[in-house]
């Protein structure tokens, strides 16, 4: 087999530009005496990396913004998860098929670190079907820093310094449309994964930062967040710029 590239290359450049020039999509490749199962490797190759390229200039210029940490932390407190990857971590946000909107709208807001896109796929669990939606960012230092907050033995807990984190309305809104669920003249949050003493701290965070009131409250053997009908009126002022209008149905009251 041999292989031919062709393409204008810089007198006098180093063997690193000449690399990269090598990797330019203006490159053409000319293959020689190779069948088609292994030219559609060779390209599958190629692609594989041009796409690697690709991520790695997306990772490069990256920075977090404060949006997108404040919606991070939110998904955190529910549903996505950070995980090790080589050096550094990445982010899986996972739904439910039912969660799809929010799921999208999750993925728009990482576009700029997001190499997939939405993923759809079923789980068999003990002999029952479930279908779910998914999509993971790059690796990036930023997440390897809320991976060190957030974790602990590899599993998630609520911080001690919560109360600085939760401090935005977006965070408690994306918590909210994650794992809030309307009860009665009343709203709830899930929070099964968390201890006692982490639930005290999140009740403990909201009523430092947002003003609102709200109690502990077993459920099937945990506690999750309950916040009364006194509260959802504030609760709503806070988040209502933020939640999706599929997820108004979470709330008892959306004056």
């Amino acid at each position: 087999m041999g292989i031919q590239f062709h393409g204008k290359m810089r007198l006098g450049a180093s063997p690193f530009c000449w690399q990269q020039q090598k990797a330019n999509l203006a490159i053409s490749v000319k293959i020689h005496s190779m069948n088609g199962k292994y030219r559609g490797k060779f390209w599958k190759l190629i692609f594989v990396f041009m796409v690697n390229i690709r991520h790695r200039r997306k990772k490069l210029s990256f920075v977090l913004s404060d949006r997108q940490r404040n919606i991070l932390i939110g998904s955190l407190l529910g549903d996505a998860n950070i995980h090790l990857k080589g050096k550094d971590c990445r982010v899986f946000f996972k739904h439910s098929l039912r969660q799809l909107p929010l799921l999208r709208w999750k993925r728009r807001e990482s576009t700029e670190v997001t190499g997939m896109l939405v993923n759809k796929f079923e789980q068999i669990v003990k002999g029952k079907t479930y279908y779910f939606a998914q999509f993971v960012t790059l690796t990036h230092p930023d997440f390897t820093r809320l991976n060190r907050i957030f974790y602990k033995n590899k599993k998630k807990i609520i911080p001690k310094n919560i109360d600085r984190l939760l401090i935005h309305p977006i965070s408690l809104a994306v918590w909210i449309m994650d794992d809030g669920s309307k009860d009665n003249v009343g709203l709830t949050i899930q929070t099964h994964s968390f201890t006692n003493y982490e639930v005290k701290r999140l009740i403990s965070a909201l009523k430092k930062n947002f003003k609102l009131i709200a109690t502990a409250r077993k459920n099937r053997g945990k506690v999750i967040i309950y916040f009364p009908k006194s509260q959802i009126g504030r609760l709503w002022e806070l988040v209502e710029e933020y939640i999706l209008p599929e997820y108004r149905y979470k709330f008892p009251v959306t004056p």
